[in-house]
């Protein structure tokens, strides 16, 4: 991996930030308009994945919240594979399998996401567990047997990846909006590129447009795009994207993970050490 801030290959074009329909338009936005992208950074197909990195740290609510779904994916043997396809068949089959062997338990069976044939929420998180515990649940004969149901948690479905922070790059944000220089808005509009470690405190009380440093944790340092296009909506029905502020990302510096030191190193083995007083 190469680690000069100057020629890290692969950066994206741009990133796109959506703001909060009707939210206040910075005076230095420009009317939005489409900008065209650099034949040699246009994508040829679609991505497989996105990351998304959580630039906040949950309340115990939304902890709590959280941990009371899961996912139910119904597996039949002796079934054709559409045979769950009705949404009030496939709420039955689950319904009957897990009271099969906890009776009583109180759940709801709510629209599926994830591939599920439904999500469940349980009254509690307790009450997750306790499922997850007797799983996979058998198809008695009232389900047409040959087959079961297995639940899986919130965040562990098979289309989610968790990624491992290997990268801590130091970056500066140029021109960015006044109006939006504090911890949430910049943990927010760097959520697609990295887990926002750092903010230099100077840049909260700017006067002017003078660059946002910021130092972030990821996967790999060709994430940091070369642009975020922050765009804001009107308030209309329906909405429309009506200005823009661009803001171009410079990366300053790379260390990544050495698993022998059991730290993040630079290019010439120097550790990274805290640049700033306030860390988010």
């Amino acid at each position: 991996m190469d680690l000069d801030p100057n020629n890290i290959t692969g950066r994206p074009y741009f990133v796109d930030v959506l703001q909060s329909i009707g939210r206040p338009i910075p005076a230095t936005a420009v009317p939005d308009i489409t900008l065209p992208v650099p034949p040699r950074e246009r994508r040829t197909t679609r991505p497989e994945s996105e990351t998304v990195y959580l630039n906040f740290k949950p309340s115990p609510e939304m902890l709590y919240f959280s941990r009371r779904f899961a996912y139910a994916y119904i597996t039949r043997t002796t079934a054709p594979a559409d045979a769950d396809a009705d949404a009030d068949a496939a709420a039955t089959t689950i319904r009957d399998a897990i009271h099969a062997v906890l009776p009583g338990l109180q759940l709801d069976l709510l629209p599926p996401s994830y591939s599920a044939h439904k999500t469940v929420r349980f009254l509690t998180p307790d009450d997750r567990e306790a499922a997850m515990e007797k799983q996979p649940f058998a198809l008695g004969r009232g389900g047409g047997g040959g087959g079961e149901v297995k639940l899986v948690r919130e965040g562990e479905t098979s289309n989610v990846e968790r990624v491992s922070l290997e990268c801590v790059v130091h970056a500066a944000l140029l021109d960015y909006p006044k109006e939006q220089r504090n911890e949430g808005d910049i943990g927010r509009n760097c959520g697609s590129f990295g887990h926002l470690m750092e903010v230099d405190p100077a840049c909260y009380a700017a006067p002017d447009m003078s660059p946002v440093r910021i130092v972030v944790n990821n996967k790999r340092p060709s994430e940091i795009p070369r642009e975020i296009r922050i765009r804001y909506a009107n308030d209309r029905i329906p909405p429309s994207i009506v200005s823009r502020h661009v803001v171009p990302v410079q990366i300053l510096g790379v260390w990544v993970w050495d698993e022998s030191q059991s730290q993040y190193v630079d290019a010439n083995g120097e550790k990274y050490v805290a640049m700033y007083n306030h860390a988010p």
